[in-house]
């Protein structure tokens, strides 16, 4: 199980290119007039993404110490780790629905961004990061799977749930394969949107 952890550290740290790739599109200083409506769905998008690094950030740590509980044997603490987990990974989900409205407003103002090429690239990027966010959504899904299936091995143990618990792994590393690939686009179009400027 050792190997498990080490990787789904790397995978919600993996996932913090999310926020920071819109947080770095929100706080971008744009040279042609905006709509009123863009800039306050793009500052509160920037304020959403933070608040998803640091749930981010607290779910990574709470996984980091389910692993020394684990390790140490206290089966009554990893399973209270673990509720803390989904807490802060369901208050992840939450955040990013509401991210993905911001970034909906921000697109429903577009038309107004003059010239057409700099709105097309920007189109195109929030494009991106409203797929990026859907994945991100699904991948909490998957993460509670995970961590669902890791309090039943926790408590019954045996061969199927230690099966089912791999199952889940890779379900949530598919996901994170799908975001990074998603937030280098993002990151290409961004580039793009800069060089317009």
């Amino acid at each position: 199980m050792r190997a498990s952890w080490k990787r789904i550290g790397v995978i919600i740290t993996a996932l913090l290119l999310l926020a920071g790739g819109i947080v770095y599109f929100a706080v971008h200083t744009w040279e042609s007039p905006v709509p009123v409506d863009f800039t306050t769905a793009r500052n509160h998008a920037a304020t959403v993404s933070q608040s998803i690094v640091t749930l981010t950030e607290d779910t990574n740590k709470t996984i980091q110490d389910i692993h020394t509980a684990q390790t140490a044997g206290t089966t009554d603490q990893v399973l209270s780790l673990i509720d803390n987990a989904r807490g802060t990974n369901a208050q992840a989900y939450e955040k990013a629905l509401e991210l993905s409205k911001d970034l909906q407003r921000m697109t429903e103002s577009l038309h107004q961004i003059q010239p057409r090429a700099r709105q097309q690239i920007a189109y195109e990027a929030i494009a991106i990061e409203l797929s990026l966010t859907s994945e991100f959504i699904t991948y909490t899904g998957a993460l509670n799977d995970f961590l669902n299936t890791l309090a039943k091995t926790v408590t019954a143990g045996g061969f199927e749930n230690q099966r089912a618990l791999s199952g889940k792994l890779a379900t949530v590393n598919g996901k994170v394969a799908i975001i990074n690939n998603l937030n280098r686009e993002f990151n290409q179009k961004m580039q793009k949107f800069d060089a317009s400027l």
